[in-house]
């Protein structure tokens, strides 16, 4: 982990914000002198220019200069700041903000104008500018970037194996450096990263740093918000970094402030062969040759200039010598005048104590209150800081990285702040630990030095001022006669330059900002700088490209340390380091920056990081999250020392003012320059998602290729502890402020980890601690001071030791005369007061100290006495016990700490384990394997069988196995109870072997034969106790079982032996070598044959799937001889028996009788499905062949019934259905068919009401309606409702009487009372004036058609089910109803209005005319009752209107002419030129429709035209288009706006206008749309011209009862029609006619609606498959033979309608349902009779005419008028599921309408 020292204001208040590298900005004057490339110039090498380069210069878009207090010594310094070259940018910026010292600007200035030329030629100082290198203009724009910075544009990612410096495809390292180590973990030994570090320490640590490349699974998460993080940066120039260079900096400033307060203005540098001379260089060899008188007394001046790099020159060694002499020698004499005089010394010396190596905090040194001057010479507060406040800390507000630098107020408010008791957190990186300093006071102040520098008082007291310092002393104190000249410095000034370098702050970024800055600079800078080119490939992937320059890392790296050590190139780089992160380290109590919370790294680059060593020696992880690639350099921890003394050779005068300034982190030596000195040095590069470890002690640096984000941390591992004490010990001797208390992290970590390891490497660490700590209480006590005991914690500044700064946390001692605290070595400093006086405060007891110690050293020793112990045993005896063995490892185990021995034990246990299991299967008895002999007779079936027949009961392991297991705890080395047991069963079996071999050689007699086998078997229960297997007792038991089993033999029972038991036998027999001839074992054998050919087949037969009741019947008999498996005997019984059962009930469902109750199809397939599960029955195959057609039916009758059957065939679906039901009656009769059943009775309904219908031809036995529904349609078309304007349209038929040609003779003639013309054919037919003649209407002429419409309505309501869903007549006649319904309504309206005497004008006649001809053609009666005939009405009308004179008419008459915004527009793109007017982008190449008048093409959804609607045959009437004609328009309302009216609610009322011819335009309030609505706007119009109207005329056109309009025209007063007669009764279900038996296997034949079982599926393929005969008509009941199937003529069955008409209650073709009107009351009662069908069915939706015909009779006379009423009359309705069918002839669909339809006749509004 690296840092970068805190960027706070140093020095006096005249220094604030600058440090000694300002001396840089006068570059040339130091070039000559400051040879840092090359230690040895040649003279011939001209001085190259100097140049200055800031990465400030580089404007970018987020930086922003951070707020800063301007020195009062900037403004008053305004000619020195002009001298210096600074870096562009704005006023208040950074250049403000490092303006340089007057005094270093000047030293450095002059020296380089002196350099080789006269005194009286020399220019001022200051007056020489040093050259300036801006990279950008200062007008320039800003680089513009992006708020989030872009991950893509940033490595995240690396190679994984890049070779190492040396390697083949890898030059070498610049320096000849080795690479550090490199480790690539696998995921499983990363799992833990800590223990993975600590696995590789023993390696790594040699090299002090070391890399890791985590595997590719490993990812660490980048949480940095990109666009919210903002850093402050640090601003670097780097060649004020190096030891070298800066010593020589401040050697040259010291040099020429001594000459300057010598009077000596103008001095200069001596030149040899016109090259200036190294000052610095020269005394630097002086010294190491050992001094001025050395190197004179040895004449070594000549030396001294080749060690110089001069040769070969005259008087070299005089020149030499002359320069040393004028210009150093002076200085040194001066210098060592201060040191011997007592005042100046403590002058000089006075910002450090010389008994110690105190750090010097020149950074603090602006902040102290006492430093400010209050203007008369004088220091506020003086003296009175000397050691009360304590050192700042790096998270205090006065230091933290990340605060801003105080302002005066808030330094002047933190002693009482600090004063207040709050507790400090104290931080990782500090530049330098803020020490207590003895400032040497102004004149006036009483204090020791002042007496001592001071004359008597009666003395005049002449003072002098120090320019730099502003501070003013006694002339006698400083050995002066009378006041110098121009200026003058004191000693404080000469010698304490350098003392506040540091670095200065930069600019605030964002990560995008410092992104392009960085970018744009190595652009910039490897453009002008090229590096060598050929050795870098674009292929590698560490090689970045700008422009045509490849730049390598190895490039990076040389151009960084050629920056570093050019005394020409100034480079100026920015680098954000130290950023806060959070997390948090164990036992560490508070938060510490850099440590127990990380720290983040924004790097660009050049940007560096100084040698240093971490923080309390600790380890440190630094990890790259993305970015370019950073070089590290590392030193062992080993080579520390050498280090220290090489960097403190090259650079002796800044260690000796500064001894701790490696502590500050600002200064690098060269690697090269260590590695000359012998110290090991090692370089690795990281780059993105890489590891760098440091450890502790090892010292490293490095720097960055560009931009990159780093996240670093702290950490310790058990073996950092010693080497943490050690950082303790050498912080107390520079009084360096530590991070935390090691005393309290020792105490920490008892308290909070009880494990074993812990107490190991915790002891020794803890048992130093403790003894310190007691000897330090030992010696106050032999000082006699206080003692008090507290326990509790108290604030880290509360345990802080004033003087060496360390922490006392176990003790510390104390005055009740100051809050200040110190340690026992201070105990004398810490005041005035007596040391009797004086406390030892002690956080914890000697006791409990004590206690703690031993409680650790215990816990430290478990795992050594547990060694000890084992130790102790296995010394004890050469066999030590098992069980002392089995102790030890539970205890071990117990241990929880890994003890190398407790494996070698357990392996011990556990072999000793091994070897007693086996020992106890000779130990351990086994049941006894000898039963007795039994009785004669057949054994009992619990008996156990013999051991002979059961191996596996025998011992396993015989006598030779047993002495080797002997032999074998030999060579474990254990003891145990166990071995000699084994030797008794050892001996025993010996003695039993000799037993048995005895008795096996005898030959007993017959009598002896009893006695001879109880020997065996009390040989055989000894041998069974000692479980050895003995091939002699095997002999012995085989001798027994032979006896028993002949004997066992002779008393078996043959007739009740099973097959099992015969086995048993022979089993035993061939065990105990009973012979083959032997007469039993051939009667077994026999025996067994037989049983085994039985045992196969009956297995077999299990074994079938499907088993036949025949093949089961065969193994009901069996011979008694045969020995058999009572088991299978058992299934096969069982099996039978349940194959019986299925057959049986098969039957008796295949032989139903009449009355007998019939199965459901359900119980018979599981009845099924259980038979064949095992079964193969030929009953229960005829039952599921018939079971399956049931199905089948049932499955199409219930599709039917639901109106869900998709009729497939080209036959009638009747006339299939009809099939069915012969077949079912037939065949099927067997089982319960309800869907059947009732599909039978609607066919007989349907049947039933086909006779009903009018149109129905007995003959044929069919109806007729075909040529009726044609008429009616071309009948009642409502387009067609008004008479064509021609005057030749008079005949009764729908063709003009046209004048003949000339020439022709016409056969047309003319009523004498009407004067209508007729054609000849059709009077001919007529035989008199239809329009005249009331006897073509009232029944006198006959007429084909001589029924009434009343009665239809009822006809279509309650047709049945059956007949609604599947009949083309009942379609065709829901079309004859609705469309005659609706010219019934338009004729009785026309009725009513022309009842009244004033509208039965003669003009009138056209449309009576039209309306007769239409009734004519339809021939049938059409009225709302039987007693009215409005054919009749219209003759009688007919016959009033033709004895009227004409109307009068004026000649001149016109409609009012309209022009539409769509007359005016173009064709769109599509040639369209629709409502939308074009306007719509997205209906570009809609479907469109083409008016039948005007021909103009429309989009289809504009004009809300069906987008599906099949009545569109060309006839289309477009809006515009009704609008003119004055018709409505059937898809939508249509509202007319004037574009010259801007009231919103007001339209036109063209409508008005037409029928009025009106001259004037009429408007009409509308309220807002409900409904679908269409607006056209009215462009221009050109008025009307009425005609002249009589007196006491009303005009037509306002009375004119069959104009169209929008809305629909009052309906006349509703008549009542008859009453509905009760439908008929349903007749009885059908008889199941009789079946044949099934005993002669009679199969039915496939049912005729399928073929999928014909010659196939489960029936036989014999089925034949006859069709049953043509079902009609009922004759007696049932049904009588129709004609043959005849084709359906339309595809989805109803014949193609006219489109659909606008009415009350009519269908909406648009929606495909009847529209709803506006609600009105409930449906009127029906009849009684009508109510039980009505029950069982649901209503259907009527016009008011139906439902007047549906309601009851009333007798209206034919003559009643037919005007209704004003107001709204409710129309009783009767709802129904089946929608009606619309006159437009659109087939209606098969589902239900979701709502019931209501009309009312006020305004047919939805």
């Amino acid at each position: 982990m690296h840092s970068s020292p805190a960027a706070t204001t140093r020095g006096t208040p005249s220094r604030r914000g600058r440090s000694p590298r300002a001396s840089l900005d006068n570059a040339p004057a130091l070039g000559p002198a400051t040879p840092l490339a090359r230690t040895r110039p040649s003279p011939a090498v001209p001085n190259p220019a100097a140049t200055f380069t800031s990465c400030l210069s580089i404007p970018v878009e987020g930086a922003q200069p951070v707020p800063r207090a301007r020195s009062p010594a900037a403004s008053a310094s305004a000619s020195a700041a002009a001298a210096a070259p600074a870096a562009p940018a704005d006023a208040d910026g950074p250049a403000a903000r490092r303006a340089p010292r007057k005094s270093k600007m000047d030293a450095l200035a002059a020296l380089q104008s002196h350099a080789g030329e006269d005194d009286e030629d020399s220019p001022e100082p200051g007056a020489v500018e040093a050259p300036q290198g801006a990279l950008y203009p200062p007008d320039a724009e800003p680089i513009a970037v992006a708020a989030k910075l872009d991950m893509r544009s940033v490595k995240t990612s690396s190679p994984r194996h890049m070779p190492s410096a040396g390697t083949a495809g890898r030059g070498a390292r610049p320096f000849g450096l080795e690479d550090c180590p490199t480790f690539h973990p696998t995921a499983e030994e990363f799992k833990d990263p800590m223990a993975y570090i600590k696995t590789i320490s023993e390696t790594a640590k040699n090299y002090g740093i070391c890399k890791i490349v985590p595997p590719e699974s490993w990812e660490m998460p980048f949480v940095t918000d990109t666009e919210n993080f903002r850093f402050t940066t640090r601003l670097q120039r780097l060649n004020s970094i190096e030891a070298s260079s800066r010593a020589k900096i401040n050697f040259l400033e010291q040099l020429y402030r001594f000459h300057q307060q010598q009077g000596n203005t103008r001095v200069s540098v001596p030149t040899i062969n016109n090259k200036p001379m190294d000052l610095w260089l020269l005394r630097k060899e002086v010294q190491k040759l050992g001094g001025h008188e050395a190197v004179t007394k040895a004449k070594k001046w000549a030396d001294l200039g080749r060690l110089l790099g001069y040769g070969g020159i005259p008087g070299l060694s005089t020149q030499i010598k002359n320069s040393y002499t004028r210009v150093i020698l002076p200085y040194e004499h001066y210098c060592e005048m201060v040191r011997s005089s007592p005042a100046l010394a403590n002058l000089a010396s006075a910002s450090r104590d010389p008994q110690l190596k105190t750090h010097v905090n020149m950074q603090t040194l602006g902040k102290r209150p006492w430093v400010a001057n209050n203007g008369n010479g004088s220091a506020d507060n003086a003296g009175d800081v000397d050691m009360d406040s304590p050192p700042s800390s790096p998270l205090t507000a006065t230091s933290s990285p990340l605060s801003e630098p105080p302002d005066d107020t808030e330094v002047k408010e933190e002693p009482s702040a600090r004063a207040e008791g709050s507790t400090r957190r104290r931080g990782l990186r500090a530049a330098s630990a803020e020490q207590n300093t003895r400032q040497w006071p102004p004149v006036g102040k009483k204090s020791a030095a002042n007496r001592v520098a001071t004359k008597p008082a009666d003395r005049d007291a002449e003072e002098e001022s120090s320019e730099v310092g502003a501070l003013r002393f006694h002339m006698f104190c400083l050995a002066l006669t009378s006041v110098p000249k121009g200026q003058w410095y004191c000693p404080t000034c000469i010698f304490g330059t350098g003392g506040d370098f540091g670095f200065d702050e930069g600019q605030e970024h964002s990560l995008s900002s410092f992104q392009a800055r960085d970018k744009e600079f190595r652009r910039l800078w490897f453009q002008a700088h090229p590096p060598p080119q050929g050795t870098a490939s674009a292929a590698d992937p560490t090689v970045n490209k700008f422009g045509d320059v490849l730049v390598s890392e190895y490039d990076v790296e040389n151009e960084f340390w050629r920056l570093v050590q050019s005394q020409h190139d100034t480079v100026e780089i920015e680098y954000g380091a130290d950023v806060h992160s959070t997390t948090h380290r164990r036992y560490i109590k508070s938060d510490i920056s850099g440590m127990t919370v990380p720290w983040t790294y924004v790097g660009m680059v050049f940007s560096t990081f100084c040698w240093h060593n971490e923080d309390h020696y600790t380890y440190s992880v630094n990890y790259m999250h993305w970015g370019e690639t950073k070089t590290w350099y590392g030193i062992p921890g080993e080579d520390a020392e050498k280090f220290e003394a090489a960097i403190k050779r090259e650079a002796p005068d800044l260690f000796e003012a500064q001894p701790d300034l490696l502590f500050q982190l600002v200064t690098l030596m060269n690697p090269k320059r260590l590695t000359d000195a012998g110290v090991r040095v090692y370089a690795c590069n990281q780059r993105a998602g890489e590891l760098v470890i440091t450890y502790p002690k090892a010292y490293h640096a490095g720097f960055n290729h560009g931009l990159n984000f780093n996240e670093a941390v702290n950490f310790a591992l058990p073996e950092w502890l010693p080497f943490g004490r050690q950082c303790v010990q050498r912080y107390r001797e520079h009084r360096k402020l530590p991070v935390f208390s090691h005393d309290e992290l020792l105490i920490t970590i008892t308290q909070q980890s009880q494990s074993i390891a812990t107490a190991i490497w915790l002891n020794e660490s803890l048992k130093e601690m403790t003894e310190r700590e007691m000897e330090s209480r030992r010696k106050a006590r032999a000082l006699k001071l206080g003692e008090l005991l507290e326990e509790e914690d108290r604030a880290d500044d509360q345990t802080q030791c004033n003087v060496c700064k360390v922490f006392c946390y176990l003790s510390q001692v104390t005055c009740h005369c100051t809050t200040k605290v110190v340690c026992v070595d201070h105990a004398h400093l810490l005041c005035k007061d007596p040391m009797e006086q004086h406390t030892l405060r002690k956080r914890f007891s000697d006791d409990e100290l004590l206690d703690t110690q031993a409680k650790i050293a215990e816990r430290a020793t478990v795992p050594t006495a547990w060694q000890a112990k084992l130790t102790r045993t296995l010394a004890e005896s050469a066999r030590p016990p098992l069980r002392s063995l089995r102790a030890l490892l539970a205890e071990g185990d117990r241990i929880n700490h890994p003890l190398p021995e407790l494996l070698i034990i357990r392996k011990c246990v556990a072999r000793a384990n091994e070897w007693l299991d086996a020992a106890n299967t000779f130990i351990v008895r086994k049941q006894s394997r000898k039963r007795s002999r039994r009785s004669r007779g057949r054994p009992s079936p619990n008996e156990p069988p013999l051991a002979i027949e059961d191996p596996g009961e025998r011992p396993d392991k015989d006598l030779d196995e047993l002495y080797a297991l002997i032999r074998q705890v030999d060579d474990l080395g254990f003891d145990c109870p166990e071995i000699a047991i084994l030797k008794t069963h050892a001996a025993k079996a010996e003695e039993l072997k000799l037993r048995a071999r005895v008795l096996l050689g005898a030959t007993p007699a017959d009598r002896d034969r009893e006695a001879y086998l109880a020997d065996c078997d009390r040989l055989l229960v000894e041998g069974s106790s000692i479980n050895v297997y003995l091939d002699e007792l095997i002999e012995v038991e085989k001798l027994v079982s032979r006896e028993q089993l002949i004997h066992e033999l002779d008393d078996a029972d043959d007739s009740v032996m099973t097959l099992e038991e015969v086995s048993q036998y022979l089993t035993r027999a061939r065990q105990c070598n009973l012979p083959h001839d032997n007469k039993h074992v051939k009667q077994l054998e026999g025996r067994q044959r037989a049983g085994q050919s039985w045992d196969e087949r009956a297995r077999h037969v299990l074994s079938q799937p499907y088993k036949t009741i025949e093949e089961l019947e065969e193994f009901a008999n069996i011979e008694s001889s045969v020995p058999i498996d009572p088991t299978l005997l058992d299934r096969i019984a069982t099996l039978r028996t349940k194959a019986r059962d299925f057959d049986k009930q098969a039957r008796v469902w295949l032989s139903v009788g009449p009355n007998d109750p019939r199965p459901r199809i359900q119980d018979a397939m599981r009845v099924v499905t259980r038979a064949e599960k095992d079964f193969s029955i030929l009953t229960i195959r005829e039952l599921k062949r018939m079971a399956d057609f049931a199905s089948d039916l049932e499955s199409r009758c219930d599709q039917v019934l639901k109106n869900r059957y998709e009729h497939q065939e080209d036959e009638d679906i009747f006339e299939t259905m009809l099939k069915w039901v012969d077949y079912a009656k037939k065949y099927l009769g067997i089982f319960d068919l309800p869907k059947f059943q009732k599909l039978d009775s609607e066919l007989t309904q349907h049947f039933r009401w086909l006779e009903t219908l009018p149109w129905y031809c007995p003959n044929h036995r069919i109806p007729h309606g075909k040529e009726l529904l044609e008429d009616v349609i071309d009948s009642t078309k409502p387009e067609d409702d008004m008479p064509p304007d021609d005057e030749f349209f008079t005949c009764i038929c729908n063709e003009a009487v046209r004048p003949p040609v000339p020439g022709a003779v016409s056969d047309a003639v003319q009523c004498d009372h009407c004067s209508a013309r007729f054609h000849g054919q059709c009077a001919r037919n007529g035989g008199s004036c239809p329009f005249c003649d009331h006897h073509h209407w009232n029944g006198s002429i006959h007429k084909e058609r001589s029924w009434h419409f009343c009665f239809m309505p009822a006809m279509l309501v309650y047709a049945p089910e059956v007949t609604r869903n599947h009949s083309d007549d009942w379609r065709q006649l829901e079309v004859i109803v609705h469309r005659v319904d609706r010219l019934a309504s338009v004729i009785g309206q026309f009725l009513s209005f022309a009842s009244q005497p004033g509208n039965q004008r003669k003009e009138y006649m056209p449309q009576v005319r039209h309306y007769m001809r239409k009734l004519y053609r339809i021939q049938f009666a059409v009225s709302p009752n039987q007693e009215v005939s409005f054919g009749l009405d219209l003759a009688g009308l007919h016959r009033i209107l033709a004895e009227q004179p004409a109307p009068y008419r004026a000649k001149k008459r016109r409609r009012p002419k309209f022009t539409f915004g769509q007359d005016v527009d173009q064709d769109w793109a599509d040639g369209t030129r629709c409502i939308c007017r074009g306007r719509t982008p997205y209906l570009l190449n809609y479907p469109t429709v083409v008016c039948e008048n005007c021909t103009k093409r429309y989009h289809g959804s504009c004009v809300f035209f069906p987008p599906m609607d099949p009545s569109y045959d060309n006839r289309y009437l477009c809006p515009l288009c009704c609008l003119r004609k004055n018709k409505r328009y059937e898809y939508a309302e249509l509202r007319v706006k004037d574009i010259n009216n801007a009231d919103q609610d007001t339209y036109v009322d063209t409508m008005k206008m037409l029928d009025t011819f009106s001259k004037d335009l009429i408007y009409k309030k509308l309220p807002p749309p409900y409904t679908q609505t269409l607006f056209v706007e009215l462009i221009r119009w050109t008025a009307g011209q009425p005609d002249t109207i009589p007196n006491g005329a009303t005009h037509p056109s306002t009375s004119s009862p069959g104009a169209h309009h929008n809305g629909p025209a009052p309906h006349a007063r509703a008549h009542q029609g008859l009453a509905v007669p009760p439908p008929p009764a349903p007749a009885p279900s059908w008889e199941t006619p009789r079946h044949a038996p099934v005993a002669g296997h009679h199969m039915p034949p496939p049912p005729p609606w399928a073929t999928k079982w014909t010659n196939g599926g489960s029936g036989p393929a014999s089925a034949s498959s006859s069709a049953p005969p043509s079902r009609g008509h009922p004759v007696d009941g049932r049904y009588s033979p129709l004609t043959p199937p005849r084709k359906r003529k339309y595809a989805d069955g109803e014949p193609p309608l006219e489109p659909a008409y606008n009415s009350p209650g009519s269908y909406d073709g648009t929606r495909g349902k009847r529209r709803t009107l506006s609600h009105t009351p409930g449906p009127e009662p029906v009849p009684a009779n009508a109510l039980h069908r009505g029950m069982q069915m649901q209503t259907q939706t009527l016009s008011p005419s139906l439902a007047m015909i549906m309601s009851p009779d009333t007798r209206n006379s034919p003559r009643q008028p037919y005007g209704g009423p004003s107001g709204s009359t409710a129309v009783p309705v009767i709802a129904t599921t089946r929608p009606s069918v619309p006159s437009n002839g659109v087939a209606l669909p098969s589902t239900p309408p979701q709502r019931k339809m209501k009309v009312d006749v006020r305004d047919g509004s939805r």
